[in-house]
């Protein structure tokens, strides 16, 4: 889910995009996690434009020591659906 946050004391989070994306995992194991730590901050599985990574050692390649930890096993199945809600409507960005 991606929504409008053009106020700027979110920038930290937004980066000049006016927006923040919101993921639930499908995994108990990370719905557990997000259960005791509350949201977190994290990357997509790639950098724009590049392969989703599969593997932590992928996504160790594409983000180095820029994350703090990251979560070991194979990703499988396609992307997650991306819904926009604006004030406009919503729409969906990738299916």
């Amino acid at each position: 889910m991606i929504v409008d946050c053009p106020h700027e004391s979110f920038a930290y989070l937004h980066r000049g995009t006016q927006s923040l994306a919101f993921r639930l995992p499908a995994r108990q194991d990370l719905i557990e996690l997000l259960k005791v730590t509350g949201p977190l901050v994290a990357p997509s599985a790639n950098p724009e434009g590049l392969a989703p990574s599969q593997t932590r050692a992928e996504a160790g390649a594409y983000f180095g020591d820029t994350v703090d930890f990251y979560v070991e096993g194979p990703v499988t199945g396609k992307p997650s659906t991306i819904i926009k809600l604006t004030a406009q409507g919503e729409h969906i960005v990738r299916a």
